[in-house]
């Protein structure tokens, strides 16, 4: 039986990122792991063309001409990395950096 298909942009089970809360990112990223397995998609290419295809259309223009994006030497964690360095406030380190700033007053 073959693995089930990627699902449908704009789908109720496609993984979203919204721009404006960039700490999504990472939720957003992890999602796409999940369907990547289950999808059977292991292609760098395809993870990357993926990777934009569920992104609103200013996000998927901004990602895609990143280097990472268009070389195709690069990996998709590599694009993953490049992606990650475009939205420093949704990093796991500036989260847990506000946090332990609130919370080193208590």
């Amino acid at each position: 039986m073959a693995p089930p298909t990627m699902p449908a942009r704009g789908d109720r089970s496609a993984p979203t990122f919204d721009p404006s809360r960039p700490r999504t990112l990472r939720r957003y990223f992890a999602d796409l792991d999940f369907h990547f397995v289950r999808s059977a998609v292991n292609s760098d290419l395809e993870r990357k063309r993926h990777a934009c295809r569920f992104a609103d259309l200013d996000t998927s223009d901004l990602w895609e001409s990143l280097p990472t994006f268009s070389d195709h030497a690069k990996t998709y964690q590599d694009f993953c990395d490049s992606v990650y360095k475009l939205y420093p406030a949704g990093s796991a380190l500036a989260h847990w950096g506000i946090w332990a700033s609130i919370t080193e007053d208590f």
